[in-house]
């Protein structure tokens, strides 16, 4: 069964025959190979099916071509509108990729004691690491997606184990004012 994510969204035509240019929403979709099925569209459901015919990755940013698309003029009718994939066929190529939806609601454990120090609630993809915003009884812990912090992912059963390294908690939002108690 399809579970279509928001890959994109088609840009400006780039060039006369059919090229365009579109901002990734994931920043760890590398490859989409000549002739994966994409849908384009303002949801899953009112969407049209197109092959990718070429991609290339420039930072976050893409060009593609479609083979059903060959002027600058159907571009146009696509701008603005979203670029659908199923998640198992982008997970196929992408070794590095996971949805958002695997991420968020996932509850933060600390390692060391086993204690939950709240849900992640919101992603940040930043230039040198992304973040993960957890929701705690202390406010918002911005919670940095890095190797000596996050030690354990169990997205299948929304759990993600911790490393608190020293200054971490130091970071949430509100917390002094609590601490004081």
């Amino acid at each position: 069964m399809e579970n279509l994510i928001l890959i994109g969204v088609v840009g400006n035509y780039f060039g006369y025959k059919g090229d365009f240019n579109f901002v990734l929403e994931y920043k760890k979709i590398e490859a989409i190979p000549d002739g994966f099925k994409v849908k384009i569209g303002f949801s899953p459901n009112f969407s049209e099916e197109y092959t990718i015919e070429r991609f290339e990755k420039k930072n976050n940013r893409a060009i593609a071509k479609l083979i059903e698309i060959n002027n600058k003029e159907e571009i146009e009718k696509l701008r603005n509108k979203g670029i659908f994939a199923d998640e198992e066929e982008i997970k196929k190529f992408n070794d590095k990729f996971v949805p958002s939806s695997n991420i968020v609601g996932c509850k933060v454990i600390d390692i060391q004691n086993g204690n939950e120090l709240g849900e992640i609630i919101e992603i940040w993809e930043l230039p040198a690491n992304d973040v993960w915003l957890v929701s705690t009884n202390f406010g918002e812990l911005p919670l940095p997606v890095i190797d000596d912090v996050v030690v354990e992912t169990d997205f299948e059963n929304k759990i993600v184990k911790i490393n608190v390294i020293d200054g971490l908690l130091d970071l949430t939002h509100n917390r002094g004012a609590i601490d004081e108690d």
